[in-house]
């Protein structure tokens, strides 16, 4: 599988990238941080599959991930598009599908079950099923919010500043601190930063 990752987070996109090769070894996937970055990337990428697009593109000119998917069917539309978010909000699924997605995928999905879900939109089929799923067996590694969160405590942010930056709660945000704790067996915020650039997810 080819994709592509348009992610405002560079470390987002280094270790989410990672996460998806460790998964399936053999899949090719490049990062943009902004739509005329990836619209550019897919130009130069004929053999391009799947591009994965987030809801929330800070500082791209006022867009976010429904302008993109439009803007990838106009210019590649054989390439299957997927809007990613931390909000899973059935609305904003059914919104990316009038959008041109071909899946609306929820950060808090495991990465195996991401995975899965690009295996069926890379053999022409939809999935729009994103159950909110915060905690999952470690065995699953981190989600791709889990994720997230950990490029953000990598660039020194606190639990409140990650909750603001994220639209999230600051519960929520400690939940997925926990479990980060959990996948990647670490002690603090120190030790966890060790485990994530030894496992290669920054």
């Amino acid at each position: 599988m080819k994709l592509l990752l348009v992610d405002d987070h560079p470390l987002f996109g280094v270790g989410f990238a990672h996460a998806l090769t460790l998964a399936q070894p053999g899949i090719e996937v490049q990062t943009a941080l902004t739509l005329e970055q990836g619209l550019g990337l897919a130009s130069a990428w004929p053999a391009l599959e799947v591009v994965l697009i987030d809801y929330r593109l800070a500082g791209d000119g006022g867009q976010n991930g429904l302008d993109g998917l439009r803007q990838f069917g106009a210019r590649h539309p054989l390439v299957a598009r997927v809007l990613i978010s931390g909000d899973e909000d059935p609305a904003l699924a059914a919104r990316a599908r009038v959008a041109g997605a071909a899946a609306f995928l929820g950060k808090s999905l495991p990465i195996g079950h991401l995975l899965q879900a690009l295996q069926v939109v890379q053999d022409g089929g939809e999935y729009f099923n994103t159950p909110a799923a915060l905690r999952h067996s470690a065995d699953a590694g981190p989600t791709a919010r889990q994720l997230e969160v950990l490029s953000l405590i990598a660039q020194g942010r606190q639990n409140k500043q990650i909750a603001r930056e994220l639209g999230i709660a600051e519960r929520t945000v400690k939940l997925h601190v926990t479990a980060l704790f959990e996948v990647l067996a670490a002690s603090n915020r120190t030790h966890l930063l060790v485990r994530a650039r030894e496992a290669g997810l920054l």
